[in-house]
């Protein structure tokens, strides 16, 4: 007499089940790795300005002036975190920006900057101080530059170090 035996074998509900819980761990996993990497990008923003505020402060020691222009900031070999800038102001294709006052008053630098988090980040030489803001003030830089303690001229005192999604050709990375 021959006998069945029962294969054994997950149901298709031991299946589903299954599937449904790597589903919720993927999206865990996606949702920490996403902000990991957004912790990354701020981290990497705020030390690029830190340090090119520390390039134009021996800038500074060596020439009287802060840096301005494309030769000046050649000369200077500044380096950034390219990949980690989001989108700025201007219809969002400015990422940096670096505003200085010469003529009037002291001599001195604001910068600013937006990570791919969207947090923006104030680096002023008056106080050494790098904080954050909500967002850009307006599309114009003008404005930007004044919310940043630096009352300028367009087109004399303030050079864009990234501009529409490609970086000057003074910034290195």
């Amino acid at each position: 007499m021959h006998t069945q035996q029962k294969q054994a074998g997950f149901t298709i509900v031991e299946l589903l089940v299954v599937i449904v819980i790597i589903g919720i761990l993927a999206a865990i996993t996606i949702v920490s790795f996403n902000g990991v990497q957004n912790k990354a990008n701020d981290v990497a923003v705020q030390s690029d300005l830190k340090n090119i505020a520390k390039q134009f402060e021996l800038y500074k020691l060596d020439n009287g002036v802060y840096p301005a222009g494309t030769a000046q900031l050649t000369a200077i070999g500044l380096r950034a975190s390219k990949n980690s800038y989001g989108n700025g102001f201007v219809g969002d294709t400015y990422n940096m920006l670096y505003c200085r006052v010469v003529a009037d008053g002291p001599n001195k630098f604001a910068m600013m900057a937006s990570s791919k988090s969207g947090t923006v980040y104030v680096y002023k030489s008056e106080t050494g101080t790098l904080s954050t803001i909500a967002a850009w003030v307006d599309p114009s830089s003008t404005l930007n530059c004044q919310s940043a303690g630096i009352n300028q001229t367009i087109g004399t005192d303030r050079d864009i170090l990234f501009f529409n999604h490609s970086w000057m050709s003074y910034v290195s990375g």
